[in-house]
C-alpha cells in the first residue's frame, strides 16, 4: 500500500511521501509528510514539515473507569465486539498542527493536542500538551526546551502570519526566509 487515504482532503501543493495511512484529517498547502505516518483525526497548516514515523490522533482510553478496555465502554472497538449498550467514553479527540511546525522522526502528539505555529517537535518526542508557537519540544513526555525566537520577534511573527501570504508575495520576500533572522529583517518586509 503506498497511500490509504480516507474522508480526508490533502493540498496538491504538499507532499506525502509511500506507506502512510490518513485518515479523518486535512494537510494544508506546502506541507509534506514522510514515509510510514499514521495520521487520524489531524489538522496539519501550510509549510508543515513531517518526518517518518510520525503518529496523531490514535485515540484514548479512561485512566479513570474500572477497565481500560474498550469492551465495556464503546460500542464500536479493534475487538469488534462489546457489551457496551451506548459509547460511554470520547475515544478521539482532534489534533491541531498549525503552520511552519517542525516534527522529527518517530513522534506521537495525543488526541486533543494542539501544536502552535513555527513550533518544533524533536524525534521520538511523546506529546502530551498543547505546545505554544515557536516552542521548541523534545522528550517523553514532551517538554518545552526553549523557544526559536525572542518574545518581541514571536509576537511580530503572528502579527504578519506570512503562512497566508500569496506565493508572489513569499517569492518577493525570499531574504527574510534565507538566513537567520533578526527582529530589524521584519521590518524590511516588500508588500
Amino acid at each position: 500500500m503506498l497511500i490509504y487515504k480516507k474522508k480526508s482532503s490533502i493540498s496538491k501543493q504538499s507532499r506525502i511521501y509511500p506507506f502512510c495511512k490518513i485518515t479523518n484529517s486535512v494537510i494544508d498547502d506546502y506541507s509534506y509528510v514522510n514515509l510510514f505516518a499514521n495520521i487520524n483525526n489531524t489538522s496539519i497548516g501550510k509549510f508543515c514539515s513531517i518526518s517518518m514515523n510520525f503518529k496523531s490522533g490514535l485515540g484514548l482510553h479512561p485512566i479513570n473507569f474500572l477497565s481500560s478496555s474498550p469492551f465495556f465502554y464503546s460500542k464500536k472497538n479493534a475487538l469488534k465486539r462489546s457489551i457496551a449498550k451506548k459509547d460511554c467514553f470520547s475515544e478521539f479527540k482532534r489534533v491541531n498542527i498549525k503552520n511552519d511546525v517542525w516534527v522529527g522522526a518517530d513522534v506521537i502528539i495525543m488526541d486533543g493536542v494542539s501544536i502552535g505555529n513555527g513550533a518544533i517537535i524533536g524525534a521520538k518526542a511523546v506529546v502530551t500538551k498543547d505546545v505554544p508557537d515557536y516552542a521548541i519540544v523534545g522528550g517523553v513526555p514532551g517538554k518545552i526546551i526553549k523557544y526559536r525566537f525572542s518574545p518581541e520577534i514571536i509576537k511580530e511573527l503572528i502579527k504578519i502570519s506570512w503562512w497566508d501570504w500569496t506565493k508572489e508575495r513569499l517569492e518577493r520576500n525570499n531574504h527574510v526566509f534565507s538566513k537567520e533572522l533578526k527582529l530589524q529583517d521584519l521590518k524590511k518586509i516588500v508588500k
